[in-house]
């Protein structure tokens, strides 16, 4: 779904933060084959995406870089960042810290992508209802609406915030905010 929102054909590198698996970061690859590939996760979870990528015949063109992306900063040298579900497993703390350790990883007119469920501005759709119940039961975080993650994304200084439309919004809609 976020694939078909935004391509990153027009990159060079994209960096994938808490890519888990390095799953996004395979289909990027796939549609965009002179892509680099960057992944930042944990160690535990960066062998899973280490063992995927060599099995995947992408290990020459992806790099893996290990730690959190609460605690520490974000590798540097990629001109887009994506950050996939990421967002709303999190408390506002440290997603506007978050996004300023993405701020300050990407080159001038770089470019955000998240791709995330939202909600709307009242909170009470469908999406809220039942992201709601599954963050409660993880014991942390909650979808924001587009405004929200815009102003976040504006303190942290993003310039020209967008969302763009996927098929199911429930699932996932996009931003994509410049440095």
């Amino acid at each position: 779904m976020v694939l078909a929102a935004y391509s990153f054909a027009r990159h060079r590198c994209l960096l994938d933060v808490g890519g888990g698996d390095g799953s996004f970061l395979i289909a990027a690859g796939r549609q965009a084959p002179a892509l680099q590939l960057m992944l930042f996760d944990l160690p535990g979870v960066a062998e899973i995406a280490r063992e995927k990528f060599a099995a995947e015949k992408l290990a020459a063109r992806a790099s893996i870089s290990e730690g959190s992306f609460l605690t520490d900063p974000l590798p540097t040298g990629a001109d887009a960042i994506s950050l996939i579900r990421v967002v709303h497993d999190h408390e506002h703390d440290a997603v506007l810290a978050l996004f300023a350790r993405a701020r300050e990883a990407l080159p001038r007119d770089g470019v955000l992508v998240i791709g995330e469920p939202m909600s709307d501005a009242s909170g009470v759709d469908s999406v809220s209802a039942y992201f709601n119940l599954y963050l409660l039961a993880m014991g942390s975080g909650r979808p924001r609406s587009f405004a929200a993650l815009q102003k976040l994304l504006k303190q942290s200084g993003f310039g020209q915030v967008r969302q763009r439309s996927t098929r199911i919004p429930m699932i996932a809609s996009v931003i994509v905010a410049r440095s």
